[in-house]
């Protein structure tokens, strides 16, 4: 076998490594922007192609409450933004593998706007 060849299938091995799945500390940071984690825990996973669900409660100018979900593959979380029936009072997004819902309760406009931009930032950062 040349080394050329055992290149690409050390590359190719190295592709079909998963990584290991993610602290739901570091997927949902104790602070975003001005709002802090005040809650962090998992969410029941019903779908497949779902790693894991995490749902948190952040404060800061209101409140707001985010659930994540880590799917297996990139295409999934997009999917889940195809076919999410929106609800008042939320916003939802997909980043990469993580789709994610905000939903708050009275919450300033700008201050949430702001908080997606930067947890949308902040899931691009996480491998």
């Amino acid at each position: 076998m040349k080394r050329r060849d055992w290149v690409l299938t050390a590359v190719g091995l190295s592709a079909c490594h998963s990584a290991p799945p993610r602290d739901p500390g570091t997927l949902l940071p104790e602070t975003v922007g001005d709002w802090r984690r005040q809650s962090l825990g998992s969410l029941p996973v019903s779908q497949a192609g779902i790693e894991r669900a995490l749902e948190a409660g952040y404060s800061g100018a209101g409140n707001l409450t985010v659930d994540l979900y880590a799917a297996k593959v990139q295409v999934t979380a997009f999917e889940m933004t195809q076919h999410f029936r929106p609800q008042p009072d939320s916003v939802f997004f997909d980043k990469g593998r993580y789709f994610v819902v905000v939903k708050w309760h009275p919450a300033d406009r700008q201050a949430l706007t702001a908080f997606v931009r930067d947890l949308q930032r902040h899931l691009a950062a996480v491998p």
